[in-house]
């Protein structure tokens, strides 16, 4: 693949969490975040702290936002512990807007930044090794599978897939992810938190991922789904799931940033 001559750091905003297939510097190829004059991405802008530290910045600079940092930056950024005193995300974001380049990974984050004034470009991204996500042989029973992060039932809607699994009892569905008891039709098998390549190993041949969160950014599993070869169903509209081949249009849009190093940009 072409090279890209202009090495790019990474700063990774210490709320984002973890849980990702991969890292940026193996997926992107970008260095840990130690140099203020040199290219930057700064992944996820969750608080005041973040905001500081890009503006303290005196490099070039790009935002990807990932979701929950929209929604923390709208409702405005606390001063206090209890959120009594917020800033004003309306300053900041002409700021914002007028010093860093902005990326987000679907339409719906992309409105929500555009009603501060901050433009932005959609990008999926995805930090796995897409080679080892081959289509697969699925199974001839219809099967579809959904997460939770931090037992958060009403951020990803689990309400919502309790009935749909109701009105469908002739499919299986399978929810991940959560540590504490989740009530469920008796065609859900509730498997709980587990790693990684155990859940993907249970997933791959299935009919397809069910993401039901209405904000969010570009869910992995949406991701995985569409390389395995399923049919995810989500309530974020992405093109790519519109087209006759979405694994093929997925890969053309995918991690097509100016600081990954191994993108065709």
């Amino acid at each position: 693949m072409q090279k890209i001559k202009q090495k790019w750091y990474c700063r990774i905003a210490p709320s984002l969490g973890g849980g990702f297939a991969g890292t940026p510097a193996r997926v992107w190829g970008v260095k840990k975040y130690k140099n203020q004059n040199a290219p930057t991405v700064f992944f996820g802008c969750y608080s005041l702290n973040d905001f500081n530290i890009i503006r303290n910045h005196k490099g070039r600079k790009a935002i990807l936002w990932c979701g929950s940092d929209i929604r923390y930056f709208i409702k405005g950024y606390w001063l206090d512990n209890e959120g009594k005193i917020k800033l004003n995300p309306g300053p900041l974001a002409k700021w914002i807007n007028k010093n860093c380049e902005n990326y987000v990974e679907n339409k719906v984050e992309y409105e929500a930044l555009k009603k501060f004034g901050i433009k932005s470009k959609i990008v999926p991204s995805f930090l796995g090794d897409t080679n080892k996500f081959k289509p697969q042989k699925l199974n001839k029973e219809l099967r579809y599978y959904s997460s939770v992060s931090g037992n958060d039932f009403k951020l990803y809607n689990w309400e919502n897939i309790n009935k749909i699994t109701k009105k469908n009892p002739h499919i299986k569905f399978f929810l991940y992810g959560n540590t504490i008891d989740w009530k469920a039709p008796k065609n859900v098998i509730v498997r709980g938190r587990m790693s990684q390549k155990e859940m993907d190993n249970e997933i791959k041949t299935m009919t397809g991922a069910i993401r039901l969160a209405a904000f969010e950014g570009c869910s992995e599993l949406i991701v995985k789904s569409v390389l395995w070869g399923q049919k995810p169903i989500s309530a974020i509209n992405y093109p790519f799931l519109r087209s006759k081949n979405p694994r093929k249009e997925l890969l053309k849009v995918l991690n097509q940033y100016p600081w990954n190093n191994y993108a065709k940009v």
